[in-house]
């Protein structure tokens, strides 16, 4: 009786959460497929819990202040590098370049940590660095995900500064970067800010689809080409995605990042 009762609420709980618009109880019947009876009993548990809130003016139900409460408090738990650790250091094993992962900061990426390749690649990202979005694989890679009104506001009076001959250095390329990371689902980093240095990244989301992270692979043109960096997007973005569900997060659909 009582597993019965919980997946009833469970599935009330989903239906109220993924709608577009508040329901009605008559609405809610309809969807549930449940009689009134267990309808009534169920908000009754869930309204008392604040698990879903009731609008008496206009006589609809919504997602309550609990459930906010509850994914606030198990996102605010976790440390997000040390559940990606695992999956930094699959990648390590599997190629030969620096494996990172990176926050967004404003208009920059600040590194959390770095698996450093057993061949030496020279003092270039290390924990606490920052990288400007437009020059960067993890910056274009976060950048991408995001809606279209908000990448617009971003780059809005943006300095994009140039460091080599390769670096994006207007608002309309760098646009352009962006919707093929979207196509792709990664991002790469040719010898743009520094002369010899190139990386890959991915972006992990959250619960909302937002990119909260990103995990990168990061080489030199001494050792690898371009060709072969990216040849291991595969894995990386296989790594991004395995995180992204660890977190209860999910991808965003294109759709709705364009002029939303």
């Amino acid at each position: 009786m009582q597993s019965s009762i919980v997946t009833k609420l469970l599935a009330l709980l989903t239906i109220v959460s993924e709608t577009r618009k508040p329901l009605t109880f008559s609405e809610l019947v309809v969807k549930s497929g449940l009689n009134k009876s267990t309808i009534h009993r169920l908000l009754t548990i869930c309204t008392e819990e604040k698990l879903i809130t009731y609008d008496d003016h206009r006589k609809v139900y919504f997602v309550g202040t609990k459930i906010f409460d509850l994914v606030r408090n198990a996102y605010s738990g976790y440390d997000i590098q040390a559940v990606a650790l695992d999956e930094m250091m699959r990648l390590h094993s599997l190629f030969e370049g620096n494996v990172t992962i990176g926050l967004p900061n404003g208009m920059e990426v600040v590194y959390l940590r770095v698996l450093e390749s057993r061949r030496s690649m020279g003092p270039v990202q290390h924990p606490g660095m920052r990288e400007p979005v437009h020059c960067s694989a993890s910056g274009k890679a976060m950048m991408a995900f995001l809606p279209d009104k908000i990448i617009q506001s971003k780059i809005d009076g943006y300095t994009f500064k140039k460091y080599t001959d390769r670096t994006i250095d207007n608002a309309d390329a760098f646009i352009e970067a962006l919707a093929e990371v979207r196509k792709v689902g990664f991002a790469t980093n040719d010898r743009e800010e520094y002369e010899h240095f190139m990386g890959i990244s991915a972006p992990i989301f959250n619960y909302v689809s937002e990119p909260i992270a990103v995990i990168n692979i990061w080489t030199v043109d001494t050792l690898h080409s371009l060709e072969e960096l990216t040849s291991w997007s595969g894995e990386l973005r296989a790594s991004a995605e395995r995180v992204t569900r660890l977190i209860g997060g999910t991808a965003p659909d294109l759709e709705t990042l364009r002029d939303r």
